[in-house]
């Protein structure tokens, strides 16, 4: 991962504290691991790192973490974590991927190189709410790329999911799908 030249806490003050936040997750890593050879699936690894790492400078992010197969990066806009999201779920780096991506919008605290709040774990839960592979977004962040950017949301068929229950968030949700 390339460092930035300012620490997360200096970038995430340029953004008041309100990231677009997008994680993403390989469809399928585990079945996909066993089923290659252990080398092939970390080079298939590596490219898809390589690509989030070089659409989050495209578009203005930072690649905040990543566990496994799963990624975290922030974007100071709704509108470049929509690009990045929507790039990433185009193209994943490698032609045998598939992801599963979420998109939220709000305010989080940096801690250390790291993000915390309970935007980033509502975040994670949008993400998880994709089964297969698939583009979901938070009515948070679906709001700020509206306000952001409205001529590209209106070119997105929105596909709305009301009553989502989010693993461990209180209440139900409505999250939207990007056809």
């Amino acid at each position: 991962m390339n460092e930035p030249d300012n620490s997360l806490a200096d970038w995430l003050a340029g953004a008041d504290g309100a990231l677009g936040l997008v994680f993403s997750d390989i469809v399928g890593s585990t079945n996909l691991l066993y089923s290659a050879r252990t080398l092939d699936y970390v080079s298939m690894l590596r490219a898809h790192k390589q690509r989030a790492e070089a659409l989050a400078q495209e578009n203005g992010g930072r690649l905040i973490g990543e566990t496994g197969d799963e990624l975290l990066t922030a974007f100071a806009q709704a509108a470049q974590a929509y690009a990045f999201a929507k790039a990433l779920f185009g193209d994943p780096g490698h032609t045998q991927l598939r992801v599963r991506v979420g998109v939220h919008y709000g305010r989080v605290r940096a801690e250390g190189e790291s993000l915390a709040g309970r935007n980033v774990h509502l975040g994670a839960r949008v993400m998880q709410h994709g089964v297969e592979s698939e583009l979901w977004l938070s009515d948070a962040a679906k709001a700020a790329l509206e306000n952001e950017a409205p001529s590209l949301a209106g070119r997105i068929a929105w596909i709305a999911h009301d009553e989502c229950e989010l693993k461990g968030v209180p209440g139900r949700h409505r999250l939207w799908r990007a056809a």
